[in-house]
């Protein structure tokens, strides 16, 4: 079954957190884990988590 899915805006000092390379928003899973992003704002990455659930759906 799908995790629920959460945006994190992740800063410079957050990267190795993460293990991402790049600034900025990101979705997470529950166990903090990065799923989708970067993204440069958080209705973009929103937008991507609703089409992931969407997608998830249908399967």
């Amino acid at each position: 079954m799908a995790r629920d899915l959460s945006a994190v805006d992740v800063h410079t000092d957050d990267l190795e957190d993460y293990r991402v390379t790049e600034t900025g928003w990101y979705a997470v899973d529950d166990g903090n884990r990065v799923v989708l992003g970067p993204f440069e704002s958080l209705a973009e990455c929103e937008s991507a988590i609703r089409d992931r659930q969407q997608t998830l759906k249908r399967h």
